[in-house]
């Protein structure tokens, strides 16, 4: 028969291995939470500066050709501009999904981009055939381009604050995925949370 001050010792030991466990997970916790935080910053920071240089390069190209007066080496310029943002926009919509989740990564994408897109569009055909040569309706969308460009910005800056309120309400990244029932899935829910909800301990 074991001695009894053997059982306990056993015992004090798996609770202190069990309690140290559960020190360590929440310290790992919080630390990829103040990572994702930072990261989510630095990701929303570079998202707003990506988003207002596009848009006062289109504000910039609208000017010349509303002048008539664009050389190559501005139409060089703007093209670059669009392939720089085309080349980080998979990059954008890749971090977003990721931190902020597929809701937010569409808006962006239907959204924020669209329009950007939509805009940038009716630039190019302007300067391609030139004002005289389009039909009437794309001619009444170039006169229209900057109350255009005032929704584009609405829409960029509203989605760039939605973000960054979720980023100060810490409803980013993976960990907030973990035991809320709402948004995350069955392998992000913990047994002890699980009981607790069975138990009416959790809403």
């Amino acid at each position: 028969m074991i001695p009894q001050s053997v059982l306990i010792g056993i015992f004090v030991a798996l609770v202190g291995y069990i309690l140290q466990q559960r020190a360590w997970r929440n310290n790992l916790h919080q630390e990829i939470r103040q990572r994702e935080f930072e990261e989510c910053t630095r990701l929303v920071d570079a998202l707003a500066r990506a988003i207002d240089k596009r848009l006062t390069s289109m504000d910039h190209f609208y000017d010349l050709v509303k002048k008539g007066n664009v050389s190559e080496e501005d139409f060089k310029e703007y093209r670059d501009g669009v392939f720089s943002w085309m080349h980080e926009f998979s990059s954008f919509k890749s971090k977003i999904r990721h931190y902020f989740g597929y809701s937010d990564m569409m808006k962006f994408e239907k959204e924020v981009h669209s329009s950007i897109q939509k805009s940038s569009g009716i630039l190019l055909r302007t300067n391609k055939f030139g004002i005289k040569k389009l039909r009437s309706s794309h001619v009444d969308e170039f006169k229209e381009f900057m109350a255009r460009q005032g929704v584009v910005r609405r829409i960029a800056h509203g989605f760039l604050s939605e973000l960054n309120q979720k980023v100060s309400n810490e409803k980013i990244g993976r960990t907030n995925l973990i035991n809320n029932i709402h948004l995350g899935s069955l392998e992000h829910l913990s047994r002890s949370y699980l009981i607790q909800r069975l138990l009416g301990m959790k809403l």
